[in-house]
């Protein structure tokens, strides 16, 4: 058993409690270690009072330390109301002329000369640039001696056959005069040296006939193709440095132009495009889930991307196969009245909303107020301070609302999740 000798009071701060130590006769202490507890439990005990007068009134023994509550935050609440429903998708495209033609040189070559730059207005038949036709000169130089070659033979055949043939004629008729002369001359009948003399000129006659006939047929067919040959090849290399200048096909804007001086180019290779800007559309590249939801004519209005002002209003012009019948694969939206000029160029960034679908005084609710668990889709209705799970079958969606087509009655108050 202990001697209950000694008493003191020790305050636990952990805690806030007091806790009484006494120490018996067995274990008595010095006198001055005692005085020292009791001078450190005095300052615990002095210091304990403060630090419960900072925090309010002490907490008896006994007494639970209090919790705060926690705030639980009330839920949204709406109510099933009647009014209209707007499905719209937004699109972006660029600023495309209606009317726009590719065009390029029509022959090989390199670029010697550049005249313009994209960008700049252009008339029909302005030279743009100019290929290197050196060579091309050279043969033109060659062939046109090998015309002059074939030309100067057929001419000079040609003479000759005229000249045969005059003198091929003056035979024959001086054949016939002779002929005609001998028969007259002789007797009747004729002797036999008049016979052989009048049948000697008879053959010279024919033969100075076929003499005439042979040169009916003109001078040797190759000549003449010799100098047609010639002539085309002629031809063929001037039409060629012709064409080594790219004239404007149209009148209009060079939104494209990619030659540069040294650059080699091939025949038709599209490297200018010329473009009526009076006529303006947008285009678009789109994926089937989004055409599939868009027909040709659909209504929709425009405005720039990047920065918002004026709307226009415009139309699907066409889609591409098998949604419509676009030339393409882009889909053309049209302006219904075209904008004032200089207002776009070519590859400006639009946006444009298209109505898909509308809905008019229908049972409508707030996205938000739709709960789903495990492909289900409810609502929870309250009524009278009941909370009841309802199923509800939805429609079109838009613009942060849900058509409610089952499972709902107009003014009821739905709690949100």
């Amino acid at each position: 058993m202990v001697n209950l000798a000694h008493c003191y009071e020790q305050l636990d701060h952990s805690h806030q409690r007091v806790y009484t130590t006494c120490v018996g006769q067995s274990g008595r202490r010095p006198l001055r270690t005692l005085l020292l507890f009791l001078l450190g439990g005095i300052s615990l005990l002095l210091s304990g009072c403060a630090a419960q007068a900072s925090f309010g009134d002490a907490i008896t023994e006994g007494e639970p330390t209090p919790i705060p509550t926690p705030v639980v935050p009330s839920k949204p609440i709406y109510t099933v109301e009647r009014g209209d429903i707007v499905y719209e998708r937004r699109f972006f495209g660029r600023i495309a002329p209606v009317l726009a033609e590719e065009f390029g040189f029509e022959l090989d070559g390199r670029v010697q000369e550049v005249f313009v730059d994209a960008g700049v207005d252009i008339s029909q038949g302005d030279v743009l640039a100019r290929l290197n036709t050196n060579a091309l000169e050279n043969q033109l130089l060659n062939a046109n001696e090998e015309l002059a070659v074939a030309t100067s033979i057929l001419e000079s055949a040609e003479n000759k056959e005229r000249f045969d043939s005059r003198r091929a004629t003056l035979n024959l008729q001086m054949a016939r005069l002779q002929l005609d002369h001998a028969v007259a001359s002789a007797a009747d009948p004729p002797s036999l040296d008049e016979s052989l003399q009048i049948n000697l000129l008879t053959i010279a006659r024919d033969l100075a006939q076929v003499a005439i006939d042979e040169l009916t047929e003109g001078v040797d067919p190759q000549l003449r193709f010799d100098v047609q040959r010639a002539q085309k090849q002629v031809d063929e290399l001037n039409a060629a440095i012709a064409s080594a200048e790219l004239t404007a096909p149209a009148t209009g804007r060079l939104t494209y132009f990619a030659p540069d001086p040294g650059e080699q180019v091939y025949a038709f290779e599209p490297i200018a495009v010329v473009a009526d800007m009076t006529v303006l559309e947008i285009t678009d590249e789109m994926d089937a889930d989004d055409l599939s939801e868009l027909a040709e004519g659909m209504p929709l209005t425009i405005q720039r991307a990047a920065i918002p002002g004026a709307v226009y209003s415009g139309t699907i012009a066409s889609l591409p196969a098998p949604y419509g019948l676009s030339p393409d694969e882009l889909v053309h939206v049209a302006f219904d009245e075209q904008p004032p000029p200089g207002e776009f160029k070519v590859g400006d960034r639009m946006n444009f909303t298209v109505v898909i679908d509308t809905r008019e005084d229908v049972l409508v609710l707030p996205v938000s107020a739709i709960r789903t668990f495990s492909g289900r889709e409810f609502i929870v209705v309250q009524n009278e301070g009941v909370q009841q799970r309802v199923d509800v079958r939805l429609g079109l969606e838009g613009g942060g609302m849900v058509e409610v087509l089952k499972g709902a009655e107009e003014n009821q108050v739905v709690i949100g999740p």
